[in-house]
């Protein structure tokens, strides 16, 4: 009896020192778990802190400052300004391309500048990661242009304007010849009769790369359409006018006999004279010298001023603007005659009587006898 107690009593103690262990580590683990959730929230806490501050400093910083690049940029890239382009399309092209670091310092860059205006369209050579301010500067430099530039001179043919063409496009004369002949495309007005020959209008022109046989005509024959059109010439007149233009510009040796030799053709048209000019033989009978030969006068053709009176069918070559305005507004005389007496001054003298020329004539026989 007495141990079954004993061994009751030892079971009890053993059964309770166990249960305040258990409570004890219990106790323990509760106690570093809320030490570990304390540790956490301060670091959360700290985070969302430091994450808060940057956010904020970063959009306060974006909200005040532009990104910009400084100095001149390095690199070459080509940048196309269209036609019509506004100020945000250029920018949003300058910064798609590398030039800009960002579109804003573009604008901001435009609004301070009152010649941004000019800003023309074409192929410009830009540096990469340059600053607004630069890009823009370089924009309205001429310079920065990628062009192909082109000189037509006065008094030639379509001959030599279809290779000049050809030269600076890389097509060939035959490709010229067939875009000339497009000519609804190109913008050839009806009383032209299908002809090209005297309304490519002899300038300088800057064309963008890869410009075409018929892009470069389309502006030749546009810019002859706009000088006539300043000159106030009628639709109805402007074939008339490049006639008479084309005989001024190959017959005038110095601009100060423009509008005499105009004055003299139409006096001549007047009385029903024929012209007798040697420009429109050399137009169907070209030949070296600066005179054309007994036979060539014989030559049948409606541009031979020798053989039929009235002005040739149409225009014998590209006239400046110098001509065109001679043809519009001729000088008032008399004078039906004129010859050139001095074949390097190009000094040339006028008449109103056959008698006065065949002196002026023998002015410059006495010129060739004495430089030949």
């Amino acid at each position: 009896m007495t141990d079954l107690f004993e061994a009751e009593a030892t079971t009890t103690t053993s059964l309770d020192l166990r249960r305040v262990q258990r409570l004890q580590r219990r106790a323990r683990r509760r106690k570093w778990a809320l030490v570990l959730i304390s540790i956490g929230l301060v670091v959360v806490a700290i985070a969302g802190s430091y994450a808060y501050n940057f956010v904020t400093t970063t959009f306060e910083r974006d909200s005040t400052e532009i990104a910009d690049y400084d100095g001149l940029g390095q690199g070459v890239v080509q940048v196309v300004i269209e036609s019509g382009d506004t100020g945000e399309e250029i920018a949003a092209t300058l910064y798609s391309s590398g030039v800009i670091a960002s579109e804003q310092a573009f604008i901001s860059a435009a609004r301070a500048n009152p010649d941004s205006s000019g800003i023309k369209p074409g192929f410009y050579f830009m540096s990469r990661e340059m600053k607004a301010e630069y890009a823009l500067l370089a924009l309205l430099d001429p310079n920065n242009r990628d062009l192909r530039k082109v000189t037509m001179v006065e008094g030639k043919s379509l001959d030599y304007y279809y290779d000049k063409i050809a030269s600076l496009t890389g097509y060939s004369i035959e490709e010229v010849e067939a875009a000339a002949e497009d000519t609804e495309a190109l913008g050839l007005p009806p009383e032209a009769n299908g002809n090209l020959e005297g309304w490519l209008f002899p300038s300088t022109y800057n064309f963008n790369p890869g410009v075409t046989p018929s892009d470069m005509l389309r502006k030749m024959i546009a810019t002859t359409i706009e000088v006539l059109d300043s000159h106030g010439v009628a639709p109805e007149d402007r074939l008339r006018i490049l006639t008479i233009a084309s005989l001024i510009e190959m017959e005038a040796g110095l601009d100060v006999d423009r509008p005499l030799i105009s004055g003299v053709i139409y006096n001549r048209l007047d009385r029903e004279m024929k012209l007798e000019l040697d420009a429109t033989v050399k137009y169907i009978a070209p030949s070296d010298g600066p005179f054309v030969s007994a036979d060539d006068k014989k030559v049948d053709s409606p541009y031979n001023t020798y053989m039929y009176t009235g002005l040739p069918p149409g225009p014998i070559s590209g006239s400046g603007e110098a001509s065109i305005e001679a043809a519009v507004a001729p000088a008032s005389h008399n004078y039906v005659f004129y010859v050139t007496v001095n074949l390097e001054s190009r000094e040339t003298r006028y008449a109103e009587t056959y008698d006065e020329h065949l002196k002026n004539t023998q002015i410059l026989q006495q010129w060739i006898a004495d430089n030949t």
